[in-house]
């Protein structure tokens, strides 16, 4: 429940007095109700409780080279195992990973761990992607024991700390400043919220007196001038007009994308996204390949989306990759410029579906949600795609069939970032984790805030290059499968 708020009682309580006994003159009509002043009072006190201090999570700690942080973080993966964990900084701002081992194997067992636990503690390090942490000395000792068992010095390269300034303790620099970095945080986050609290407190009573003022003139018999433009009866269709007026769908023989020539999009180049006829009609987690080569694809799911959206484009260009976009029909009509720069970049188009339901749908609501969406997607970027991915990767009802009979390829997925409710380095963890040749990796463009997949993307792409790996499309990740078996039927 939390502690009492006194501010909030103390404020009921004089909204309350106010309400019963305030009374705003009016000409002609008598008072202003009270319940307005109330309004606002109680507006004020919500307002209140949004003033709250900025609470940065356990890895945004760790990232800033919090050392408790840190050894809360490790401690949480190693204690299963009877391993406890200490962080501490040098002089010389390196960090120092303590390990006591508790349980009582041979120190045998224990040095035999050496490499492992290095690589462990290592790769976690490193996920956090972490300007403030760089050179790690590692050491452990067996519980109670005052020699150490082993020891190892290592570096930590990411992208955030490569720029990094040498000399003295930039770690331990910001392990001293840390504090106050978190007090100018927190009253940053504080004076904006009350600021936001004032001004919006101040709109929010202008707008109640205005309706009132308003109504009043209008229950008076005062005349109000109102300003009505009618629009045509066309601008305005049910989801069923929608599809019957503007959409041309077939539902039997090879194709149901429907078949448009509107006058907006005649002169548009056509492209596209065509796939082999081996993969029509498949559903598709991950492509096998056979012939050595290390490709993987990137998909981006529920875009497109402001500001989000356009920062993986950037991502991408500076990589010089080209990834897979499943976009949903609404958020194509909402920034059909942002998706029309999708397919400009040379990125791949997928459909998922007009209105992103999760449920299980019926036929009628199967081949509206998929020619929505191919209507939108093709009057925003002239793009005719042959790939679907259901919402969700639900496979049940009629939405997969229907999209089979018409020669989609059902475009999964082999590797979950899970990035719609982790942070950045268990999405990079995720990945690289599952990552393997032939592989189709899910990610989030849209959907919701995705700050934490544009952090993990430039150390996701670095990893896997670094692995050797080269990233494609879904169509050219199936045309390289159509190429392998080839290869072998000549050989």
């Amino acid at each position: 429940m939390g502690a009492p708020n006194f501010h909030s009682w103390a404020t009921v309580y004089q909204v309350n007095v106010l309400a019963r006994t305030v009374e705003l003159d009016c000409p002609g009509r008598g008072a202003l109700p009270g319940f307005l002043v109330w309004l606002w009072f109680c507006f004020e006190a919500g307002m209140t409780q949004a003033t709250s201090l900025y609470r940065p999570s356990l890895l945004e700690l760790a990232r800033e080279g919090n050392f408790r942080a840190i050894a809360y973080w490790i401690n949480s993966l190693l204690a299963p195992y009877g391993m406890v964990v200490r962080a501490t900084a040098s002089r010389s701002g390196r960090l120092n990973i303590l390990i006591d081992f508790r349980q009582p194997y041979p120190r045998e067992f224990y040095l035999g761990l050496r490499g492992q636990l290095i690589q462990f503690i290592c790769y976690r390090l490193w996920t956090l992607n972490s300007a403030a942490i760089r050179d790690v000395r590692i050491v452990a000792r067996m519980a109670g024991e005052p020699n150490v068992l082993w020891q190892k010095a290592v570096r930590i390269n990411t992208l955030a700390n490569t720029d990094r300034p040498t000399g003295r303790s930039y770690l331990s620099r910001t392990s001293r400043s840390r504090s106050s970095l978190y007090g100018k945080q927190r009253l940053s986050w504080s004076t904006f919220q009350i600021l936001r609290s004032f001004l919006l407190s101040r709109f929010a009573i202008a707008g109640f007196f205005l309706c009132y003022w308003l109504l009043y003139w209008k229950l008076s018999g005062y005349p109000v001038i109102e300003h009505a433009q009618d629009l045509p009866a066309a601008a305005i269709q049910t989801p069923q007009t929608l599809v019957a007026s503007s959409v041309n769908v077939s539902l039997s023989g090879n194709s149901i994308i429907p078949d448009l020539t509107p006058g907006l999009i005649r002169n548009r180049p056509l492209l596209n996204v065509t796939i082999p006829p081996a993969f029509q009609g498949q559903i598709v987690h991950q492509v096998s390949l056979t012939g050595g080569e290390k490709l993987i694809a990137l998909t981006f799911d529920d875009g497109p989306w402001p500001e989000t959206t356009e920062q993986i484009l950037d991502i991408l260009q500076q990589a010089n990759i080209r990834a897979t976009f499943f976009m949903v029909g609404l958020h194509v009509q909402n920034h059909p410029e942002i998706a029309k720069k999708v397919a400009e970049a040379g990125h791949a188009i997928g459909n998922h579906t007009w209105r992103h339901l999760m449920q299980n749908l019926d036929a009628p609501t199967a081949v509206e949600e998929i020619s929505n969406a191919a209507r939108l997607i093709y009057e925003a970027t002239g793009v005719k795609t042959q790939l679907l991915r259901p919402p969700g990767g639900n496979l049940s009802g009629e939405l997969v069939p229907h999209a089979q009979q018409n020669s989609y390829a059902i475009t999964l997925w082999s590797a979950d970032s899970e990035d719609y409710y982790v942070a950045s380095p268990l999405i990079v963890d995720n990945i690289l984790r599952n990552a393997q040749p032939g592989g189709i990796l899910l990610l989030h463009d849209g959907g919701g805030n995705r700050a934490a997949t544009v952090q993990a993307l430039p150390q996701i792409i670095s990893a896997l290059q670094q692995q050797g790996y080269r990233f494609v499309t879904i169509p050219e990740l199936m045309e390289a499968k159509v190429k392998n078996r080839l290869t072998r039927s000549f050989n």
